[in-house]
C-alpha cells in the first residue's frame, strides 16, 4: 500500500498545485502595503556595499558600521556566559511585549541620564534595532494616507519603513542649525488645507544621518513650540548621539519637554554592534502602553538583553563607549584630512562633531551618481546622496554623496581619499 507521506514529488495533487500556481503572478498575492515596495539597496539595510568591478582590495565607506577591531566580542561572549550560568531558563524561553525589565532600566540609567522625568523601565519599548522602534512607532501611530514629515535629505532606511506603512512622506529642507522651521510650517499649512493629515515629524537632531549636522538648542525649542502648537507628534532617532567627539550634544526633544509630544529612538547598534538587533522607543508610559497593542511578534530574544543587561551593568560599556568617541573623532579628522587637498574644484564638507559621516556637496555639477560610478572601478563604494532624499523635493538631484568612516581601518583612510579623488577627477573630466 503506497505510503501517503512519501507521495512523490510529480504526484497529482503536485501538478494541479504547480500547474494553478505558475499562472498567479507572486505580486498579486502581496499586501496593498508592500505591492509597490522594493526588496531594499544596501543603504536602506545599512550594508557596506561592494565595488566587484575592480581588481583592487576593497574599501567601503557605504554602511553606519561600527569599527569590525574593536567590537567587545570577549566582554559579550563573558556575559553572555555568566547569563546562561544562571539557574532556571528564563533567558531561553519568551520575554514579554516591552523586554526584559533590569535592562530597561540600565538603557534608562545610562541613556536617559540627564531626563529630568528620571525614566524607569516602563518608559521604553524595547524593539529589533532603531528600525524596528520606528517601524513599532510607524504600525502604532499611522493610517494609510497620514503624512511623516522628514528632513531633506534623510536616512532611506526610515524612508522606506514609512511607505511601508501605507504613509505619504514629505521633505522639509534644513540649513547648518537644522530643520527650516518656517517651511516646515508652510508645510503643514499648506498639507492641511488640502485636507491631509500631519501625524508625524521624523528627525535625527544629533549627528544627522546623512549630513552629520547637529541641531541647535534654540532650533530644537522653537521645534517643539511649533509641533506643539500643530498637535504633530515628534519622533526624535538617536542612533549616534552617544559618538560625540568634543563635548556632549544639546539636550534631547524628550528632555527638553519631560518627554511630552516626544517619541525617542536608541539603539545599541553604533555604540556595540548591528548585528545585536536591539534597540528602543523612549517615551512616557502611557504613550509605551499604547504602543504595545500594535505588537505581535513575541518580543524581542531575552538572551541577547539579559546579556547586553549583564555587560552594561558588569561589564565595561561605559569604557567602551568613550573609546568609541576617541576612536571614531580620529576617523573623522583623517578624513576630512586627506580629502581637504582635493576639495578644489569639486566639493565642500565640514567636519561632524560626531557620529559616523561625511557629507559631501559636489561642485561645478558633478553627480553623485557619476562619482560613485567611477569609484567603484577603483574598489571604493558609498551611496550616492540621492538616496536620502524623500523624492520628489527641491535639492534630490543628487549632487552630494555619503562617506560613512567608521567601519574601515583609520589606516585605509588616507587610501580612501585618494581613490576618490581619481573618481572626481574622472567624473569632471567624462572618465
Amino acid at each position: 500500500m503506497p505510503d501517503p507521506l512519501n507521495a512523490p514529488l510529480d504526484s497529482t495533487a503536485a501538478t494541479a498545485a504547480r500547474e494553478a500556481w505558475e499562472r498567479f503572478p507572486s505580486m498579486l498575492g502581496t499586501s496593498i502595503a508592500t505591492r509597490g515596495m522594493s526588496a531594499g539597496n544596501a543603504t536602506e539595510w545599512g550594508l557596506g556595499g561592494s565595488s566587484p568591478r575592480s581588481a583592487l582590495p576593497p574599501i567601503s565607506l557605504g554602511g553606519g558600521i561600527p569599527d569590525a577591531e574593536t567590537q567587545p566580542r570577549h566582554e559579550l561572549l563573558a556575559a553572555m556566559s555568566r547569563v546562561l550560568e544562571h539557574p532556571g531558563d528564563a533567558p531561553l524561553v519568551y520575554g514579554g511585549a516591552q523586554g526584559f525589565e533590569p535592562l530597561r532600566d540600565e538603557i534608562a540609567s545610562y541613556f536617559a541620564r540627564n531626563h529630568p522625568g528620571r525614566p524607569s523601565a516602563d518608559w521604553y519599548l524595547l524593539t529589533n534595532g532603531a528600525a524596528g522602534a520606528i517601524e513599532s512607532i510607524c504600525a502604532s501611530f499611522l493610517d494609510p494616507g497620514d503624512v511623516v514629515i522628514t528632513e531633506i535629505p534623510t536616512f532611506a532606511g526610515s524612508l522606506r519603513t514609512m511607505r511601508g506603512k501605507q504613509a505619504d512622506v514629505v521633505g522639509v529642507g534644513m540649513d547648518e542649525e537644522g530643520l527650516k522651521l518656517d517651511e516646515l510650517e508652510s508645510t503643514i499649512d499648506r498639507l492641511e488645507a488640502e485636507g491631509r493629515r500631519v501625524k508625524l515629524i521624523y528627525t535625527q537632531p544629533t549627528f544627522h544621518n546623512p549630513t552629520g549636522l547637529t541641531m541647535t538648542l534654540q532650533r530644537r525649542l522653537d521645534l517643539i513650540e511649533l509641533a506643539a502648537r500643530k498637535q504633530v507628534l515628534l519622533m526624535e532617532d538617536h542612533a549616534y548621539s552617544e559618538l560625540y567627539f568634543d563635548g556632549a550634544p544639546p539636550p534631547t526633544l524628550s528632555e527638553l519637554t519631560d518627554g511630552y509630544g516626544v517619541l525617542t529612538v536608541g539603539t545599541f547598534s553604533k555604540v556595540i554592534a548591528t548585528g545585536l538587533r536591539v534597540g528602543w522607543v523612549q517615551a512616557r508610559p502611557d504613550w509605551i502602553q499604547a504602543m504595545v497593542p500594535a505588537r505581535f511578534d513575541m518580543g524581542n530574544s531575552p538572551l541577547l538583553h539579559r546579556m547586553l543587561h549583564e555587560y552594561m551593568v558588569r561589564g565595561n560599556f561605559r569604557e567602551h563607549v568613550e573609546e568609541m568617541r576617541k576612536l571614531y573623532a580620529l576617523k573623522a579628522k583623517t578624513l576630512a584630512g586627506a580629502l581637504e587637498p582635493y576639495g578644489e574644484p569639486y566639493f565642500d564638507v565640514v567636519e561632524p562633531a560626531g557620529g559616523f559621516f561625511l557629507w559631501l556637496k559636489l561642485r561645478n555639477g558633478l553627480t553623485g551618481d557619476a562619482v560613485r560610478d567611477f569609484a567603484a572601478e577603483d574598489g571604493l563604494s558609498f551611496p550616492s546622496g540621492n538616496r536620502f532624499y524623500p523624492g520628489n523635493d527641491v535639492g534630490d538631484d543628487g549632487e552630494s554623496v555619503r562617506l560613512a568612516y567608521s567601519w574601515p581601518p583609520a589606516a585605509r583612510l588616507e587610501e580612501a581619499a585618494e581613490r576618490l579623488s581619481r573618481a572626481f577627477h574622472r567624473a569632471a573630466n567624462g572618465g
